[in-house]
């Protein structure tokens, strides 16, 4: 027991790895090299997720959201998307690299993400993101007390109570508690027109609209703040709808067509049909990961994992 405290101080980051997940491999795990090396894979690349991608979306989101003044239609997007990337890189990296050393020294932790960001339904959404944060509130708040097994009535009370509680866990700000409530409404109107059921392009479009008004929310100091920035991403209080000198900048647009083909299955596919094939290769690819994102760190300045914070 005290082993498995001690390897598990940042408990609410993910993820979250319950004691019977491990209880075995605690006193009988066994570790070899291609367990060791599957763990090194994944550590290099969620710090490359962290270094390269997410702290470089941090600087546009901080930016924009920083800009209250004059800020058009155009550069709230970009803002509320570069904060969209931001999040999901930043903790989807350090997920990587828990995984990764846990399986450096023996352990297997449960999966954390799986391509949240493809899903066609915001019920989907959430099977896939932070998914042991979201079975913890299911198996220890939501079945408990009754779950969907009961009148309806008393099942929407349920949800309410489950997504309630996953706004305070993330912090003592009324922007949590919104966006926490803000997503318990729209799975209830899935619930109820079976929306959560249906899955198209349309959905898909529908789905990445309602997470990136939710991130908005989140990212805010305050409600006012929030109402504010998600008016003028449909022109409400925008001062136009240019995008202002973001497009005009080619790194920006090479990182922002990397960080989108990321969160999708698109790159793994790829890497694993070019790249794995040659264990040299990919060796030679980790490797350059690696040196890159090592000299990124060197040179930038400390930037913490954000999900720390809530």
């Amino acid at each position: 027991m005290s082993l498995y405290v001690v390897l598990f101080p940042q408990l609410v980051a993910g993820p979250i790895v319950r004691y019977k997940t491990i209880e075995e491999e605690l006193t009988t795990r066994t570790i070899d090299f291609e367990l060791f090396s599957q763990g090194v894979r994944r550590f290099i690349y969620g710090l490359a997720k962290k270094i390269l991608l997410a702290n470089f979306m941090a600087q546009i989101a901080d930016n924009i959201f920083d800009y209250t003044i004059g800020r058009s239609m155009g550069l709230a997007w970009i803002g509320a998307i570069a904060y969209t990337l931001q999040i999901y890189y930043d903790f989807s990296g350090y997920s990587d690299m828990a995984i990764g050393l846990g399986a450096m020294f023996g352990f297997h932790f449960p999966e954390n993400f799986n391509y949240p960001y493809i899903s066609k339904n915001v019920t989907e959404f959430w099977r896939r993101w932070h998914i042991t944060l979201s079975t913890w509130f299911r198996d220890y708040v939501y079945i408990p007390m009754g779950g969907n097994r009961c009148v309806k009535v008393k099942a929407f009370r349920n949800l309410f109570l489950v997504w309630l509680l996953t706004g305070i866990w993330h912090g003592a700000n009324w922007t949590f508690i919104v966006w926490g409530l803000f997503y318990f409404v729209v799975l209830t109107v899935e619930k109820l027109t079976g929306l959560n059921d249906k899955k198209s392009f349309i959905t898909r479009i529908y789905t990445l609209i309602i997470i990136i008004i939710a991130w908005v929310i989140f990212r805010a100091n305050s409600i006012g703040e929030a109402a504010h920035y998600i008016g003028q991403l449909v022109g409400i209080g925008a001062n136009g709808v240019t995008f202002g000198c973001y497009v005009t900048i080619k790194r920006t647009y090479l990182i922002f067509i990397l960080s989108l083909t990321g969160v999708t299955p698109l790159f793994k596919r790829i890497t694993e049909h070019k790249i794995n094939k040659n264990g040299v290769m990919e060796n030679i690819w980790l490797m350059i990961v690696f040196i890159f994102s090592l000299l990124v760190t060197i040179k930038g300045s400390y930037n913490p994992f954000i999900y720390f914070n809530f």
